[in-house]
């Protein structure tokens, strides 16, 4: 095992989105070798109308999902949890609720508000216009106050191609963060990001996300801050998470565990040693 300190990780894709490699229980063996003390799967979930299904799984495949996930649970040492990545549309309400939570019993959703519904076209979050934008932020405030989700995956997503952050880029980071911390929602630095290309801010190289900017108001504002990997490799399980761990460190943040954020049972140091003989 290459460290000794013990993270969770609640946002892990599979290949059944189309745009990840690998299945749970190669997740789940990367995640022994690299120090995890609890696993989410929280694959982007599919839709009954087909949405997005160039980048999501098929409604026939959930259950070869969840008996994937189940195989994984077997030779993993740590708590292994079944949830899906959504995005937000009152269309899909029930969906969510009574498909997802009810039927197919999944242990949490998570939040990725990557769409804006614009006059009927859906466009994606970097890419909006600072007329959309405001739009967007109180559209996924409304998902985050639906009580559907466990937390907010990338809250700064929509900041990805802003080469210049202005008043009206944080006080929309303002508002989402204020929810946030009303509605007691986790809100997560992605690890993901770090694996992307940079961009210029202030004639400084940054992350296109994790932002630096929304992420300083956040601790300020004294928001419940997570790290996840969004891990869409194996080998990125708990190592995109660490990098998020690292970016929150040089900010002087100090994130909480995801796994004891939402409540949920988690692995310590010696109980994996026992595990491992």
């Amino acid at each position: 095992m290459k460290e000794t300190n013990l993270i969770s990780n609640f946002h892990t894709h599979t290949y059944l989105c189309k745009h990840a490699d690998g299945r749970p229980v190669d997740y789940v063996k990367e995640a022994i070798k690299d120090g995890c003390s609890a696993l989410g799967f929280s694959d982007h979930c599919p839709y009954p109308d087909s949405s997005w299904d160039y980048c999501r799984m098929g409604e026939y495949e959930i259950n070869l999902y969840k008996s994937m996930v189940e195989e994984a649970v077997i030779d993993a040492p740590f708590p292994v949890y079944f949830g899906f990545e959504c995005e937000w549309h009152p269309r899909y309400k029930s969906w969510y609720k009574d498909f997802l939570r009810g039927e197919m019993k999944s242990d949490f959703l998570v939040l990725g508000s990557h769409w804006y519904d614009s006059n009927g076209v859906l466009e994606y979050a970097p890419n909006l216009t600072k007329k959309e934008l405001f739009g967007y932020i109180d559209f996924t405030i409304e998902g985050m106050a639906s009580g559907l989700y466990n937390f907010l995956a990338h809250p700064d997503l929509f900041l990805a191609n802003v080469s210049k952050i202005d008043s009206d880029h944080m006080a929309c980071s303002k508002a989402l963060i204020e929810a946030a911390i009303d509605l007691d929602m986790p809100i997560e630095i992605n690890g993901y990001g770090t694996f992307k290309r940079k961009i210029k801010r202030s004639g400084i190289d940054e992350f296109i996300y994790p932002v630096r900017q929304f992420w300083e108001l956040a601790a300020d504002m004294g928001a419940r801050i997570i790290c996840n990997s969004d891990a869409h490799f194996p080998e990125h399980t708990i190592w995109g998470c660490r990098n998020a761990i690292a970016f929150a460190d040089t900010l002087g943040i100090k994130p909480i565990d995801t796994a004891e954020a939402l409540g949920f049972e988690y692995l310590d140091s010696s109980k994996l040693m026992a595990a491992n003989g």
